[in-house]
């Protein structure tokens, strides 16, 4: 078990109503908020009438800025500098999901930098200082409502990256399941895979660890189990609530610390929706499932084979490669159950060999292949990754 060092400083109010003590939290700060938010899931929820009027009756003076994208745009955060900039916000209140949330963390620390918020997703630049940032989530999904990452999209280049640091990490976060009864199956369908990736992505690592596996088996179950129930009853409380919280445990990486964590299927996603500007929780159920086509073979069967046993219920009486084999059909089927896409065929796009070429020599010198679970020997391995997903 390697050393770590954890850090997790926001403060989380969960539950329906926690809402009520958000001018408190904004008040530590200043009596002036930049408001980014998603307009649907705002109205829809009914988060937004909350706030407004929360600020109202407190004095809270409130600008607003909407319209982000989903993988949010570089040209946005951009722009939400300047109107920072210009309203002089103290803090920022991120209302929506990953994508606005993801905004508002940009927006907060390049506000503080002279040139374009691209220069720290390029790591040309460091985040040094933020403006504040209180999250209020309106789906469950990334987790970014508790995360010290933000990932920003730049159109023009087709690139998608992160930028991780604990300053970005928001100072409060207010977590109402009932926020989330009206996102659309799809949206809930997509969420649910993204809690899923965050737990096992690290999970198939060649260090094993009882405390962390034990961890994100237990996130993967309330996945499968929440998710199904969810998806047949949207206003389940319980449901609701179960998969957000395991959304802010996943996203922790709690069940990494100890051990390698490559960042496998999320390359691979980043790399689907940056070329094909597809969401996030799509692209990732359809990098998940050709990464473990790709990843399953005799040295690392054991390691399916636990998450098929444990995970999915599988007989343990078959040998491991077996249950691995049985345990990505099992994944498969729980996509499809979604209705989500398993494949990009499935959605109309056919990526000709030149693009699976092409995505793989774009991204293959950033990451370290010879670190994933199994190690990439060179391009050509990746590539491959790309032809599985089609």
């Amino acid at each position: 078990m390697h050393g770590f060092d954890f850090e997790l400083s926001t403060n989380i109010h969960f539950g329906k109503g926690k809402i009520q003590g958000l001018p408190e939290e904004i008040l530590k700060f200043g009596c002036r908020i930049l408001l980014v938010y998603d307009v649907a899931a705002g109205r829809k929820s009914g988060a937004y009438e909350e706030v407004r009027a929360l600020c109202k009756e407190h004095h809270i003076h409130v600008t607003e800025f909407t319209g982000i994208e989903q993988n949010p745009k570089h040209t946005a955060v951009n722009e939400g500098v300047r109107l920072l900039k210009e309203c002089g916000a103290e803090c920022i209140v991120a209302l929506g999901g990953g994508s606005t949330i993801d905004t508002a963390k940009a927006i907060g620390f390049s506000v503080f930098h002279n040139g374009s918020c691209w220069d720290f997703y390029e790591k040309k630049a460091v985040v040094t200082k933020t403006v504040p940032v209180i999250s209020v989530p309106t789906i469950a999904a990334s987790g970014s409502e508790v995360s010290n990452m933000s990932i920003i999209s730049n159109v023009k280049e087709k690139r998608k990256l992160d930028c991780q640091s604990d300053m970005e990490r928001p100072v409060a976060a207010f977590i109402d399941p009932s926020y989330t009864y009206s996102v659309p199956p799809f949206e809930t369908a997509c969420g649910i895979i993204s809690i899923m990736s965050n737990a096992y992505e690290g999970y198939f690592s060649r260090a094993a660890g009882e405390i962390q596996d034990g961890i994100s088996e237990a996130i993967q179950r309330s996945c499968i189990l929440h998710g199904r129930r969810v998806m047949a009853c949207p206003c389940s409380y319980e449901s609701r609530a179960q998969l957000l919280w395991s959304a802010s445990l996943a996203i922790t990486h709690l069940s990494d610390c100890g051990r390698e964590y490559a960042g496998c299927v999320h390359s691979i996603e980043h790399a689907l929706s940056a070329f094909l500007d597809i969401s996030h929780g799509g692209s990732l159920a359809i990098a998940s499932l050709a990464w473990f086509k790709y990843a399953l073979c005799d040295e690392t069967a054991p390691r399916f084979a636990r998450w098929g046993r444990n995970v999915w219920g599988i007989n343990a009486g078959k040998d491991d490669f077996a249950i691995g084999v049985e345990a990505v059909k099992r994944f498969e089927a729980f996509i499809r159950e979604l209705n989500l896409p398993a494949r990009l065929s499935e959605i109309g796009i056919k990526i000709p060999e030149k693009a699976a070429v092409q995505m793989a020599h774009r991204i293959y010198p950033a990451i370290d292949g010879a670190a994933w679970f199994r190690p990439l020997s060179g391009e050509d391995d990746l590539a491959e990754v790309f032809r599985l997903a089609c």
